[in-house]
């Protein structure tokens, strides 16, 4: 995706004709575009309790440019006295050496392993989740996101996003108004923030909200289906 954000919301393929492959009928998108958040709001997890655990969810391809080897090694440094689990959506190359690493660091039973959705599917990956983490970089070579489209669809379902402050991400998020922004390659501010979302529903809910609004307010209303459909299939590819 383009460094700007121009025309921030991909839309579930499905919903170009708000049919599944199997017929049922999706959501009816909003004024905006965007698949409307879910109506019910989310359970006020602290992650006191080890029955009911904070879920985060990231989405994105296991490739050295997202991070994820920095977001496992925040989630290592998480207090015991927390209580989450961490799911993750999405191929790539780096996916086995990831799952190596969370066993190094003691946390393979935390984490859930998904590989490659489908779009709907991870939009309920959405929906469930209480906080959205991704830990972009800017590799040695110069390989870096603009503004993943996984962010603006988490942000678009009212999910707390904490994220790294590089590229095109802090022109959506601005850190403790509508997400939560660190230093990238910072493992212990990652885990900061992460522990501070954790710990206050209250927070994830005035967060999510804020995010959902903003990226409602920068959608373009003109953006033709044919552009629509382009950065869907983009938002696809990041999961493949």
């Amino acid at each position: 995706m383009g460094e700007t954000l121009l025309h921030p919301i991909s839309p579930l393929e499905g919903e170009m004709s708000g049919r599944t492959e199997g017929g049922d009928a999706h959501p009816v998108h909003d004024a905006c575009g965007c698949t409307p958040a879910a109506s019910n709001p989310r359970p006020p997890r602290d992650g006191s309790d080890p029955q009911n655990p904070v879920t985060i969810i990231s989405v994105g391809r296991a490739v050295p440019k997202k991070g994820y080897d920095v977001l496992l090694r925040a989630l290592a440094r998480l207090p015991a006295d927390l209580h989450w689990r961490f799911v993750h959506a999405g191929d790539g190359g780096e996916r086995a050496m990831l799952q190596r690493l969370a066993e190094e660091l003691g946390i393979t039973e935390k984490l859930s392993w998904l590989g490659a959705m489908d779009q709907k599917d991870v939009l309920a990956g959405y929906r469930e989740a209480d906080i959205f983490a991704l830990a972009c970089r800017i590799t040695a070579d110069g390989d870096r996101d603009g503004l993943p489209n996984v962010l603006v669809e988490a942000a678009s379902q009212r999910l707390t996003c904490v994220a790294t402050d590089i590229s095109g991400i802090p022109e959506l998020f601005e850190n403790d108004v509508n997400g939560l922004l660190v230093p990238s390659e910072d493992p212990e501010a990652l885990a900061a923030a992460l522990e501070r979302a954790i710990r206050d529903p209250a927070l994830r809910d005035r967060l999510g909200r804020a995010a959902e609004a903003k990226v409602r307010a920068s959608f373009d209303h003109h953006t033709s289906i044919a552009q629509l459909k382009s950065l869907f299939e983009t938002a696809a590819r990041e999961t493949a």
